[in-house]
């Protein structure tokens, strides 16, 4: 809180005191004004209300009553004193409720979310995300700005509480399903995307800032009931979704334990929820979610596996099956006023959650039901916070925090290898545990301090602070620790065997295992390793004149990395790259200037604020990405990567394809981790002689390594935005914000084992023979993928919003969004080889492209609406209105057009005409008609086509909440809820669909390779090949059945309705206060 003490000459009154008192527990804040009448008092509790008191000797007190400070404000008071010429009543003047847009401590794009609108604006699953979409430039699944999720950063009470291991939504629990901490325990919180206080730092996305309740001198609680079932669930084209609950039961209590001195509160929230995985099998079945087999097939796979001649290995039954997911959270916080000078803050947020996970049905892959396993996650997050006040112009703030976060997936008695039958329906049935989730198992622990000193000089506020974290990591991650095998239908001659046939028989035709090497310190090598990152920033904030305020500041952070990855020399003598390296102590700065100038221009009742800032902001990778390194070095972890020919694995003395030769390990249920080992072969077991067994399974050879570029820097980005926020009559605010930000430093990954072997006619680097393995540079390596930083990519965006915030009636919000976003990399992925075969043109040299997160057009609207009547009933209804583009999708090949040993991931080449390609199977003038009936794929005729230029349909979402208290006595109230998400399919089953591409890629035609010199003067594609055609890609079109030009090509085919979120849900909730 800042502001003047002025006499009615408005002349400065130095010297004269400033009380502020909090109503609900008797905290008192106190200052003197400095020479030229400013005071300023620091961190003061958020809410009210507040009692703000100016005296002066020889003058007449001024009291402001029903002031009400948010998060991050910086409220701003004048009070003007008249001398005392004869006894008077000291003057009262009640404060008329703040507004959010109009303060002096906006710079950037930010937005406050309030208890009444945590209170009155609907959510079903209790989450921040369903408030922090409230931001015009939010661009949805947690992403603002069209950034990275993952590069966000959410603070509670001044604490970070990310996961900064980044997996899952990168919050604590969010793999578990769980939020990190409860609704009812936050007061407040607000979602910055461009703060200039150099304080706030540790994202390039946006922040989010929570501040939670405290007790207070009256005792006060709440008891919740919300929940629903299928009853409360729509239809999605007339197919329910079976049986489901969900449940929340919540708490609060808060008082004095000594009034005026000492406070607790307490939150408890108890989630339990079950959902179906109800996917319907049956080959003569219609609707969404039908796995297209007959149970018949399903029960022989089973019964294959439950041989005990063969595999004795019961996968689970084919039943529809029930997944819970339940959670526990308890937040605990003392409030201490140790003296008017000094108070201490304690608190503790626990969360524990589980999950069934692994089992995964679907149309095109079936899940046996012991593939699923539990995940747990539990969370302590404890926060001690001393702020004091010394003498009438300095302020302290110290801060210190410990997470403690354990996250593991308990696959303990049932264990088994992730084996796949792929069959020829282009289906698949799926038993064993996930191979990633074989043994997978993450330690976080974190440490921060901070301290913030604070001194006020004049119209100068200086602010000197240090913020330092420390992290300890234990990450156990060993992919196919289990093994994975897949069985596909094969022909060795004359002999035809079916992907089921080929299960019984033993005969995969592909392999993975990892294990530990002999120098590891155990069977199962974990990554351990430390991170520190230590921070220090000044910063100057200066009331320049009573209109204009700068705020000015300059941050740097320095992240370390202490332990060094295992050397491994065998990668050194190949790459000239050691996997010890690792990029540690590269200093990020970031300097930032923001300003607010407010003016009545056009009415001295309706004030103009101008807003804006320049500035660099920092933040951390996940640290899963810098995890690879210390997990994938090849010196402790050896993995067999094998692609296994029939022909040449299953033969006899004659070397002639023997079906009674096995490849699959008869033990594998009694240790799943006794997996066949190379130069072991125990697939040639019964004819030891062989010299075809020596070779197939190569000893020592590792499928990956990682590394990081030495020179590695953090994530950073250049920000700038200007505002002007305009009050309007009768309580309405207009505002048009500009946004330009800049990558400085971004992720992007190279794979340096594989080599350039040729090039198409269009320019495509070719590693390898299409649909082939590439070309390496060390045999002994599958991929060498190192993390390195890109300065490409950029965002802008352009909002209109007018809102209106009122005690009663109608309150709201409508905001337009126009928006561009360029990147290099999306970077969704935990692991480095899924994120180095991010959809490209080349993948060692990847071009600029549109956002996977891009959303071009957003309109947001919220209304909140509220009606007392009597004396006891008070009415409300909440809505969030969203309206938006699709999200862009990439037009790929289905193949490996680049020889790089990933498929999926290439972007089309677009022809101009029939001659550009080779059309090996398809009609030209049905292709021709496909490509002009999308415009994206139109304009791209004749060149390769930038990443996410199609686009999804234009998405509508409308949810509802009412709600109606009723007073009881003695202050008592209950309130009865309902909550609809998707209210327009329940007016209309076709309304309110939310329609994505599946793993967002539409492959539009197949690849089989190019024209190569020995193509020549063939017949193929309808023509005779000439030297011309070199290069040029030979591709398959599949033709519409019907024979027909469809002009319209983005039809519903392309996209899938999401099974959740496409259906109108209720959930009804009861809430007692007391």
């Amino acid at each position: 809180m800042t502001g003047t003490v002025v006499d009615e000459s408005d002349e400065p009154l130095p010297g004269a005191n400033v009380i502020a008192i909090h109503e609900p527990t008797g905290t008192r804040y106190g200052t003197a004004t400095k020479p030229n009448g400013r005071f300023t008092i620091l961190s003061m509790r958020v809410g009210g209300p507040y009692t703000v008191r100016a005296t002066f000797v020889g003058y007449q007190t001024v009291e402001r009553t029903g002031i009400n400070l948010e998060l991050q404000e910086k409220r701003e008071l004048s009070f003007t004193l008249r001398p005392k010429t004869e006894e008077l009543d000291e003057v009262r003047v009640v404060a008329q409720r703040s507004g959010e847009v109009i303060s002096k401590s906006r710079t950037g794009a930010a937005i406050n979310i309030s208890e009444e609108q945590i209170d009155e604006l609907p959510t079903i699953g209790r989450s921040i995300g369903d408030f922090a979409r409230l931001v015009p430039q939010s661009t949805g699944g947690g992403s603002f700005l069209s950034t990275n999720d993952r590069y966000n950063s959410i603070q509670v009470d001044g604490a970070t509480l990310d996961d900064v291991f980044g997996l899952g939504d990168a919050v604590p629990g969010s793999q578990a399903g769980a939020q990190p901490i409860s609704l009812d325990a936050i007061e407040e919180f607000n979602v910055n995307i461009a703060p200039y206080d150099v304080t706030q730092s540790g994202f390039t996305g946006g922040q989010v800032n929570a501040i939670t309740k405290s007790g207070t001198n009256e005792f006060e609680g709440t008891l919740r009931f919300k929940g629903g079932t299928e009853s409360f669930t729509g239809d999605l084209d007339g197919v329910g979704t079976g049986e489901f609950n969900q449940a929340f039961y919540v708490g609060t209590l808060g008082g004095p334990i000594i009034e005026d001195k000492l406070f607790f509160f307490i939150s408890g929230e108890l989630k339990r929820e079950s959902s179906p995985i109800d996917t319907r099998v049956g080959e003569d079945l219609d609707g969404p979610n039908v796995f297209d087999e007959s149970e018949e097939t399903l029960q022989e796979i089973r019964g294959i596996f439950q041989d005990e001649e063969l595999y004795g290995f019961d996968p689970g039954g084919i039943d529809p099956l029930t997944d819970r997911q339940d959670d526990e959270k308890l937040l605990v916080k003392l409030d201490w006023n140790i003296n008017d000078n000094h108070r201490l803050t304690l608190r503790n947020n626990y969360v524990n959650a589980r999950d069934d996970q692994g089992t995964s049905r679907s149309s095109g892959s079936f899940s046996f039901a012991n593939r699923g396993y539990v995940f747990r996650s539990v969370q302590n997050s404890t926060t001690a916070q001393l702020n004091s006040t010394i003498g009438d112009n300095m302020f302290n703030e110290a801060r210190f925090v410990y997470t403690r976060i354990r996250d593991e997936r308990d696959v303990e008695g049932i264990a088994f290898p992730e084996t796949t039958i792929e069959l020829g329906s282009g289906s698949d049935v799926v038993a064993g545990i996930d191979r990633f989730s074989q043994a997978n198992r993450l330690d976080q622990d974190l440490f921060e301090f901070t301290n913030d000193f604070t001194y006020v000089v004049g119209d100068h506020t200086f602010t000197v602070g240090t913020s330092n974290k420390y992290y300890q990591f234990n990450n156990l991650f060993i992919q196919d620790y289990f093994g994975s095998y897949t069985f596909n239908a094969f022909e060795v001659g004359d002999t035809e065997v079916s992907a089921i046939e080929a299960l019984r028989r033993g005969q995969p035709t592909e392999y993975q295992y990892s294990y530990a090497t002999q120098r590891a310190d155990s069977d199962r090598p974990e990554a351990e390793f430390q991170a520190f990152q230590l921070g220090g920033y000044i910063q100057d904030e200066w009331q320049v004149t009573p209109e204009l305020r700068l705020t000015l500041g300059l941050r740097v952070d320095v992240p370390l990395l202490p332990d060094e990855p295992t050397f491994n020399p065998t990668a050194f003598e190949a790459f000239g790259r050691s996997t010890s390296d690792v990029a540690s102590g590269n200093p990020l700065w970031s300097p930032r200037v923001g300003f607010n100038y407010d003016r009545g221009f056009f009415s001295e009742d309706l004030s103009t604020q101008i807003r804006g800032g320049v500035g660099i902001f920092s933040g951390d990778p996940p640290f899963v990405w810098v995890s690879n390194q210390y997990s994938n070095t090849g010196a402790d972890v050896n993995r067999i990567d094998a692609q296994l020919d029939p022909a040449e694995s299953y033969v006899n003395e004659q070397d002639e394809y023997d079906p009674g030769v096995r490849f699959y390990p008869m033990s594998v249920a009694d240790d799943p981790t006794a997996q066949p080992l190379p130069a072991e072969a125990p697939f040639c077991r019964d004819n030891p002689g062989n010299d075809r067994c020596s070779g197939l399974l190569a000893p020592e050879r590792t499928t990956e390594i990682n590394l990081i570029a030495d020179d590695f820097r953090y994530p950073q980005t250049f920000r700038t935005n200007l505002a002007v926020d305009q009050q309007l009559p009768a309580g309405f605010t207009a505002t048009l914000e500009a946004i330009y930000s800049k990558t400085l430093n971004n992720v992007t990954f190279r794979n340096i084992n594989i080599r350039q072997v040729d090039e198409s006619a269009y320019g495509r680097p070719v590693y390898g023979e299409p649909g082939g393995s590439p070309a390496t540079v060390s045999d002994r390596f599958t991929n060498a993928i190192v993390l390195d930083n890109t300065n490409e990519g950029y965002q802008y965006s352009l909002t209109g919003q007018i809102q209106r915030r009122v005690e009663e009636g109608v309150s709201g919000s409508l905001s337009y969004t126009y928006n561009r976003a360029k990147n290099v990399n999306n970077a969704t992925s935990d692991r480095a080889i899924s994120n180095w075969n991010d959809i490209s043109k080349d993948v060692n040299d990847p071009r600029i492209g549109t956002s996977g997160n891009e959303l071009r057009h957003r309109i947001l609207g919220t209304l909140n609406y509220r009606l007392t009547y009597g004396e006891r009933f008070r009415s409300t209804i909440g809505i969030v209105y969203e309206g938006r583009s699709g999200r862009p999708f990439d037009w790929i090949y289905n193949g490996d057009a680049n020889g790089d040993g990933q498929r999926f991931n290439d972007l089309l080449f677009v022809p101009e005409n029939e001659r550009d390609i080779v059309l090996e199977s398809g009609n030209w003038e049905q292709m021709d008609a496909f490509i002009e009936g999308n415009e994206s794929l139109d304009d791209a005729r004749g060149s390769v086509i930038e990443r996410n230029t199609g686009r999804a349909p234009w998405q509508n979402r409308f949810d509802l909440r009412f709600a109606q208290s009723i007073k009881t006595f003695d202050g008592q109230r209950i309130q009865i809820t309902a909550d609809v998400e998707n209210f327009l399919n329940l007016l209309n089953d076709d309304w309110g669909r939310q329609r994505e591409t599946v793993f967002g890629n539409i492959d539009a035609w197949n690849l089989s390779g190019y024209v190569q010199e020995g193509d020549i003067g063939k017949r193929q594609g309808g023509r005779v090949i000439t030297r011309d055609d070199l290069g040029k890609p030979i591709v398959t079109f599949n033709e519409d059945p019907t024979g027909d030009v469809v002009e319209d090509q983005l039809s519903d085919s392309f996209f899938e309705a999401d099974e959740i979120f496409s259906r109108w849900r209720l959930r009804l909730g009861v809430r007692y206060t007391f």
